[in-house]
């Protein structure tokens, strides 16, 4: 023998809309933290952080590669977002919101403040305020095997 079970309409609403709500959050939550990779073995080399150009590789013959990278070093206040531009180009700019000197979080395609939301395009531009300046841009260089990000 069945039950039925009978909802009200205030209780249906509420169950879907927490169920949406659960859904929507847990989806940004994951989608955030599996898109940002950091730069596993950056080293200093004279005035410029080397970083090989194989971590930008997904597979091991490079046919599919990350868009974009954190880099961190010991001593340095900000990360830098290297994004690869395409073939052997690359643009690199400091993670520092320039309104009040906060990370900022990196994304594919944007960069973002989470203390008052100013957003930067890839090259540093802002394109969505409080902040007024640009991010800090570095000069990027390659060779065969690494990218040198010139921080002089």
């Amino acid at each position: 023998m069945k039950k039925e079970v009978k909802l009200n309409r205030q209780d249906f609403l509420k169950t879907c809309g927490m169920a949406c709500l659960s859904t929507s959050v847990l989806t940004a939550a994951l989608t955030s933290c599996a898109s940002v990779y950091y730069a596993q073995a950056p080293r200093i080399k004279g005035w410029a952080i080397q970083i090989s150009k194989k971590e930008f590789d997904l597979d091991p013959n490079g046919k599919r590669q990350r868009p974009f990278m954190v880099v961190e070093m010991k001593n340095q206040t900000h990360p830098i977002y290297l994004r690869r531009v395409g073939g052997d180009n690359y643009t690199a700019v400091l993670m520092q919101c320039t309104h009040q000197g906060n990370d900022l979080n990196a994304h594919d395609g944007y960069l973002s403040c989470p203390a008052h939301g100013s957003e930067y395009d890839t090259d540093g531009r802002v394109t969505e305020g409080p902040a007024e300046d640009s991010l800090k841009r570095y000069n990027v260089t390659t060779d065969e095997q690494y990218i040198y990000i010139n921080i002089a």
